[in-house]
């Protein structure tokens, strides 16, 4: 019988993500810096809004002053994603409270999901409370790498000459690749191949007629829905209750 899976199991999950998230967050609070943020805007931005790329575009949407209502429908675009990511892992943990729900929607991310995934591409058990300690241990590195890294932003005044802005990308990247290759060693190869064909015909079909923003939204949230349908794990065997 498999020892029940703790927080702290959680937290030990996520530092090869807190470890990229230290790289991300002094990109981004370098990048602010130059753009002449303060250590306590920087606080708040990666507090409340808690969003890497969104707030990488806040930064640069801000330099040109963009209006706030594009902003604010740029991000809401941008992370709508995130919606689906929730919903996906509430099913995944249908047993927790509504407090506990509610915590874990709000702190998931990308890479938090991409831990989940890969945890139940393997079959390993998991809890809602592993969920939270991957989310609190990658939340609060990212806000202390922010901060931190923010007040000594000003040592490199020029980040796009060393391509640090790029940071963000690189990281997607690494994560994608880790991604396929648990896909391809834990689940069908055909399964894959959908996936990745369904997302890269519907992005350029839809970014005929849309902005490719639009086009990588609606392509990310169709891909997610055929990957969960075809994949469909199997949560009696993979899901423990806290």
């Amino acid at each position: 019988m498999k020892n029940k899976v703790t927080f702290w199991d959680g937290v030990r999950s996520a530092i090869p993500v807190s470890l990229s998230y230290i790289s991300i967050g002094a990109a981004f609070g370098i990048v602010a810096s130059a753009q002449g943020y303060s250590i306590w805007q920087v606080f708040c931005l990666s507090v409340f809004l808690y969003a890497g790329a969104s707030q990488f575009i806040i930064v640069a949407m801000m330099a040109v002053n963009t209006p706030i209502s594009i902003m604010v429908l740029t991000v809401f675009l941008v992370n709508f994603r995130m919606f689906l990511q929730s919903l996906v892992t509430s099913q995944v943990f249908p047993n927790q409270s509504l407090i506990s729900g509610l915590l874990m929607g709000s702190l998931i991310t990308d890479e938090s999901f991409g831990v989940l995934t890969l945890e139940q591409a393997k079959r390993s058990p998991i809890t809602p409370m592993w969920m939270h300690g991957v989310n609190v241990m990658s939340y609060l590195t990212w806000v202390l790498s922010t901060v931190i890294v923010t007040a000594l932003g000003s040592l490199i005044p020029n980040p796009e000459k060393y391509g640090i802005d790029y940071a963000l990308v690189a990281m997607f990247i690494g994560l994608l690749a880790l991604t396929i290759d648990s896909m391809v060693t834990h689940e069908k190869l055909s399964v894959v191949f959908t996936v990745m064909i369904a997302s890269i015909l519907i992005y350029v079909f839809v970014g005929i007629w849309a902005s490719s923003y639009l086009a990588v939204l609606i392509a990310t949230v169709i891909g997610a829905l055929v990957g969960a349908l075809l994949t469909s794990p199997k949560q009696d065997q993979t899901v423990e209750v806290a």
